[in-house]
């Protein structure tokens, strides 16, 4: 196996669509040797894409709900009578 295809489970999902567009690109248009590199690369990665999709997605964390806001005390007493 290629080092990079040994780094394959170890990247993350957006990796792995990128590489893959890579490889596209080099498959069309890319010299003889990035031709086969790529070629040989592209079903690995498939592989990593459909074991990803087969697993089952973890649930949600809990979301923590913000403490509820203090109400201001309500004012007693006549507002405008200031001690004095």
């Amino acid at each position: 196996m290629t080092p990079l295809a040994e780094m394959i489970p170890t990247m993350t999902d957006a990796d792995l669509v990128t590489l893959r567009a890579n490889a596209s690109r080099l498959v069309e248009h890319g010299a003889s040797a990035q031709v086969i590199a790529a070629s040989d690369i592209i079903p690995v990665i498939d592989t990593e894409v459909a074991r990803r999709a087969s697993l089952p997605k973890p649930d949600a964390p809990a979301r923590k709900r913000a403490a509820p806001k203090k109400k201001p005390a309500p004012v007693t007493g006549h507002q405008t009578a200031l001690p004095g």
